[in-house]
């Protein structure tokens, strides 16, 4: 008697465990997923997706632990499906967990900047778009800003060069330099240190018209809002969103005759917020590549 209580009392306790990991993987997925479609709907703020999120990471843990003691406890007494249950709950948690850490980890691994162009020098201006850009965060003049806002970029970009994975670049020291101040050199400067390799293209060969029309077929294929498109100045705008929170990035594509062919020039900037995660570099990258690919095939 005293055997069948004490083996029904461990069966309740393995149960309990498994369905409190299983609650708290729910609701940490439900903390760390939903926080885009709720901003995209407007129910959320910023703010408060951000906090969800990491509420969510948290929660994550707390179901991860829960779900390897439970998982290790039924194992123990041979309750397989309890233990299977656990497991699943153990993966819940460790993706509710994982998600913000992999956007944490990006973030500290990239520049804390969200303009980037293949002309620094020249870049492609926002002309179109400068109406529905009076009252966004981010300026959109290059390396522009108010007072505050230009403080602000200087700090984090020189806090980025001089520690952690910024300092590790063998250029950092660059950045140090150029940015006494925040202006088109210093942002110019932080991207040719991090992000080298984009530069524009040039089609050797290629007619303008060509060029402009593959560079424009694409953007219409990716989906973004095409706001001005003129084949006669080889200029288009257009703004891309982003999947999960749906944030809106302006596109200019800057397209040319020059002596050796076709140039093609873009520009990509976030509307909001300080550090891009590497978004509009990764943009850029993969439209050219898009670009080069379709007509040079």
């Amino acid at each position: 008697m005293t055997i069948e209580r004490a083996s029904t009392g461990r069966k309740s306790t393995i149960f309990w465990l498994t369905a409190i990991a299983g609650i708290l993987a729910l609701v940490g997925l439900a903390l760390t997923i939903l926080p885009g479609p709720f901003y995209r709907m407007k129910i959320f703020s910023l703010g408060m997706a951000f906090q969800s999120i990491t509420d969510g990471a948290y929660v994550g843990i707390l179901a991860l632990v829960f779900g390897l003691i439970s998982a290790g406890t039924a194992l123990f007494v041979h309750r397989s499906r309890l233990a299977m249950a656990s497991l699943v709950f153990v993966m819940g948690g460790l993706l509710a967990f994982g998600v913000p850490y992999y956007w944490l980890q990006k973030a500290e691994s990239v520049p804390p900047i969200h303009d980037i162009t293949t002309d620094p020098a020249h870049p492609p201006a926002f002309v179109a778009l400068l109406p529905r850009l009076a009252h966004i965060p981010n300026s959109p003049v290059y390396g522009g800003g108010n007072a505050r806002a230009r403080k602000i970029e200087r700090a984090s970009v020189i806090g980025f060069a001089t520690r952690g994975e910024g300092r590790r670049n063998p250029k950092a020291a660059l950045v140090v330099k150029n940015c006494k101040k925040w202006s088109p050199r210093c942002l110019s400067t932080v991207q040719s240190v991090y992000y080298p390799d984009i530069h524009p293209l040039i089609f050797k060969g290629k007619r303008l018209a060509q060029v402009y029309a593959a560079t424009l077929a694409i953007v219409r294929r990716r989906g973004w809002k095409v706001v001005f498109a003129s084949p006669g100045t080889g200029r288009i705008e257009a703004v891309a969103r982003t999947g999960w929170f749906g944030f809106k990035d302006d596109v200019a594509l800057r397209i040319q005759a020059v002596s050796s062919g076709t140039r093609v020039d873009m520009r990509s900037e976030s509307r909001i917020g300080l550090s891009d995660i590497g978004r509009n570099a990764e943009r850029v990258h993969r439209f050219l590549h898009a670009l080069k690919t379709h007509l040079d095939g």
